[in-house]
């Protein structure tokens, strides 16, 4: 909406102060809101539902019927980045899931006592963006953080509204919500998330609004050899995003490597092919501070968060759905951990940025699917789920003895189910079990003894106040 369109009331006080409190605008009725409002994720694609029948999922699973979770994988995609009415600092139309709450201002509610905090209807800033967590996870003690091993990226975790309202409700980001559910020598749980819950992790690489180019690592495809570390710094190639858009839109890019400095138009991209916005202020600053001590160039207001990839999980059945969407540079024949059969299968109405993400999934941790309890891993398949900008670089060995396959032990061996269920804390400094590769998990194992599940949600374990 054009500020023009605003009428009366001191046209330039009001602009002024909604700038400065952080103030919305909704892009439909043109009011002044304070705050922007989370929005629930939409059905926008024909066929799809939310949340699903668990017993049509479990039905699918039994039927190993991947083409039903590949569309209802993408049909969460097409909700996630849906425009939204709602509207940041009278220039930026959300897409739905920049609406949600960040699990950093969750946890801050949470340390409050704010049981409603998660269930207000309204957010005042965009989510804050931090280092990954699970690239420098340092198991059996608290998380760490490496600036040095990371490759560009930032990442927020966000919760829908009906994740954030429960969190809240039940203070679990607090550490005496988590300790009063150990049992000794037994598991200890926390209450499930309701069925409709959603969490994400976007995913930015950031980039220099002054430069004509900005280079990004671009996945090419698995190595001979899985079993290595193999992130972003590894892959030795890169393609060129053109801030200007002045690319043929479309365009397949060819990536290079390290040496090339002047990149050829074959490597080059526009930004509207990736889905992006520009840092305020108050996201430089935040980001700058965790920067501290280290070399390089500052991150400034106007400087671009370009999203590379998000996983996703929905609470639509015990274990959750897990899906992971990354950029391609070819989204009709992405790389593995996606596919061409995988691509084929995006719905029409998807279209725009939205449209360059590949898709892997991991509804299950092995087929033919197992139990929740009492299952097995002899005579299975492994399920192969990941994203190659996150697990890809993951530092080994994992935990204990894979009992699937015991080479299994690096990123690119791994499933999202099998590594969340591992998701745990116990009474003190916010110590969990170590990830797993791909297997079955039995989530009544004696390994969770004297541990508290965290319902498959490792943002929890993350976020911990422990004093609280």
């Amino acid at each position: 909406m054009k500020i023009k369109n605003l009428k009366r009331l001191g046209l330039v006080s009001i602009v002024l102060m909604v700038v400065s409190q952080g103030c919305m605008i909704n892009d439909k009725t043109g009011e002044i809101v304070t705050g922007v409002t989370p929005q629930a994720l939409p059905e926008t694609v024909s066929g799809f539902n939310f949340p699903e029948d668990s017993l049509t999922i479990y039905q699918w699973l039994s039927n190993r019927d991947t083409e039903s979770i590949t569309k209802h994988a993408w049909g969460i995609w097409a909700g996630l980045t849906a425009n939204s009415d709602q509207v940041y600092n009278l220039s930026d139309t959300l897409l739905i899931y920049e609406t949600w709450l960040g699990v950093s201002d969750i946890a801050t509610q949470c340390a409050n006592g704010d049981t409603l905090g998660g269930c207000a209807n309204a957010k005042f800033t965009r989510e804050k963006l931090d280092f990954p967590n699970q690239l420098t996870h340092n198991f059996g003690s608290s998380v760490t953080s490496a600036i040095q091993d990371n490759p560009g990226f930032y990442v927020s975790v966000s919760y829908d509204p009906n994740a954030a309202c429960f969190a809240t409700k039940n203070l679990i980001l607090n550490q005496s919500s988590i300790t009063k559910k150990l049992v000794k020598d037994s598991i200890g749980k926390i209450p499930p998330f309701p069925n409709n819950s959603v969490t994400i992790k976007p995913t930015y690489f950031i980039g220099q609004v002054s430069d004509d180019f900005i280079r990004i690592p671009a996945w090419h495809g698995e190595p001979e050899s899985l079993e290595q570390v193999y992130g972003p710094s590894a892959w030795n190639a890169y393609i060129f995003v053109d801030v200007n858009n002045l690319q043929t839109p479309g365009k397949v890019a060819v990536p290079v490597d390290s040496t090339v400095t002047s990149p050829p138009a074959s490597a080059i991209v526009n930004l509207n092919e990736f889905i992006h916005y520009s840092l305020d202020t108050d996201a430089a600053t935040y980001m700058n501070k965790q920067q501290l001590g280290q070399t390089g160039d500052k991150i400034k207001s106007g400087d671009l968060a370009i999203l590379i990839c998000m996983h996703v999980g929905t609470k639509e059945i015990s274990n959750w759905t897990w899906q992971t969407f990354f950029w391609a540079t070819d989204p009709s024949i992405p790389n593995f951990p996606s596919s061409a059969w995988e691509a084929g299968l995006r719905p029409e109405g998807l279209n725009g940025a939205a449209a360059h993400y590949a898709v892997s999934t991991a509804y299950a941790m092995v087929w033919p699917n197992q139990p929740i309890t009492n299952g097995t891993n002899e005579g299975v398949e492994p399920i192969i789920g990941y994203n190659p900008y996150l697990e890809a670089g993951l530092s080994a060995p994992f935990g204990d003895v894979n009992k699937l396959d015991s080479s299994y032990q690096y990123g690119m061996q791994t499933n999202c189910m099998s590594c969340h269920a591992m998701a745990t804390a116990n009474a003190t400094n916010g110590k969990s079990l170590k990830y797993t590769a791909d297997q079955y998990v039995d989530m009544s194992d004696s390994i969770f003894y004297d541990w508290v599940q965290l319902d498959f949600a490792w943002s929890i374990q993350s976020n911990i106040n422990e004093t609280k």
